[in-house]
């Protein structure tokens, strides 16, 4: 091996010597064929049993419980393997399956078991051959999610991945797709909020519009059971909500100010009670909180109003610049805070009075500031 480094090629050719074979699989397969670079790549090996692996591979670290999957260095860098298998549904939730990973299990097997389509494919590291027993390519040309199998449903968190693939590609769902989606509605009730709360952030990371995510939850019954405090909004709030969301991910990336946006219609109540339920991220929650209260603040402007305003965001998890951004993508009509905190200088040669100490000093530069802003209103207006 070169230079003591692992690589794809060695590892899947120490597997052929051995009488197995490896594949690439996964969404690494799909992102090739959409032009986008894997953030992680996933192996799965056929035709080998686990004490031989350990054997070829000493290193390797396994972390699979029900089913063997091992953490192997490749190329550098830490990459998931696990054992081709078929799994079977004997109970609720994520957890009520059954698993087989034994040597005879094919790949075309292996992949039945996914979720979608374009999900369902593999790649031979030795010969580049591509595995695609369910049309995934074409699904991926025709931008549809389309379930592997009538065993979509067996697993409730697949329709919340659906949702969320949805909107990261853009890509429609086949009406059949939609309609086992809905099935999963009683099971999903049960599921860890932990997981709900990781695709979000997986969506509002990666999405160009992510209120898709939450449009497909309602299309297909499922928001009331996962999100329920924007599936309690009014129809006319929901799409403000969604709209306010996709313009501010238009704007920036961050998953801060694309779930702050809610906090434009979302009041104080309903997002401490989202949080009390979900445990939100703490500054997602707290971005969300001061938009809301915010613009709110701002929708009657005074000089006293902006200037305790632009006093609470220097002190919180959202910038002055980033309330700015939002407001500006999201086309509200309220005062950007950026140009009036420029504006809250000294007149050039005066100074803080010596004569002042402690909350005297505090409260002569609020006095001060707040002439300068009263001094800019007026010139702008």
């Amino acid at each position: 091996m070169s230079d003591n480094v692992l690589t794809e090629r060695e590892f899947a050719q120490i597997i052929a010597e051995n009488g197995g074979r490896v594949f690439r699989v996964g969404g690494c397969v799909r992102d090739s064929f959409m032009g986008i670079t894997p953030k992680d790549i996933d192996f799965s090996v056929v035709g080998m049993v686990k004490k031989n692996f350990k054997m070829l591979f000493p290193k390797a670290e396994e972390c699979g419980k029900s089913f063997p999957v091992f953490r192997l260095a490749i190329d550098g860098i830490k990459r998931e393997v696990a054992f081709a298998r078929t799994e079977w549904k004997v109970g609720s939730g994520y957890k009520g399956f059954r698993v087989s990973a034994k040597p005879k299990i094919t790949i075309e097997e292996d992949l039945f078991r996914r979720d979608t389509t374009v999900n369902s494919m593999a790649q031979d590291i030795l010969t580049g051959e591509i595995i695609d027993p369910f049309q995934g390519r074409e699904d991926i040309k025709a931008k549809v999610l389309r379930a592997t199998s009538q065993h979509f449903s067996d697993d409730p968190m697949r329709a919340l991945r659906l949702a969320g693939q949805s909107a990261r590609f853009g890509f429609a769902i086949d009406p059949a797709t939609l309609l086992l989606a809905r099935d999963v509605k009683e099971e999903l009730i049960h599921e860890p909020v932990e997981r709900m709360i990781a695709e979000l952030g997986k969506v509002l990371a990666e999405a160009s519009k992510p209120g898709r995510f939450f449009k497909v939850l309602a299309k297909t019954q499922l928001l009331e059971v996962t999100f329920q405090e924007i599936a309690e909004l009014s129809v006319d709030d929901f799409e403000k909500a969604m709209a306010g969301l996709n313009l501010v991910a238009k704007a920036t990336a961050s998953s801060k100010l694309r779930f702050a946006s809610l906090g434009l219609v979302m009041d104080q109540i309903r997002l401490a009670r989202w949080n009390q339920r979900m445990t939100l991220p703490g500054d997602w929650l707290d971005a969300a909180l001061r938009v809301n209260q915010i613009t709110g603040f701002l929708e009657e402007p005074t000089p006293e109003k902006i200037v305790d305003t632009i006093g609470k965001l220097r002190r919180g998890s959202l910038e002055i610049e980033e309330l700015d951004l939002i407001i500006t993508a999201a086309k509200l009509k309220v005062l950007t805070l950026g140009p009036l905190k420029a504006a809250m200088v000294l007149p050039q040669g005066e100074s803080v009075p010596k004569t002042l100490q402690g909350k005297e000093i505090g409260e002569w530069l609020r006095k001060k500031h707040i002439e300068a802003i009263a001094k800019q209103l007026n010139s702008s207006s």
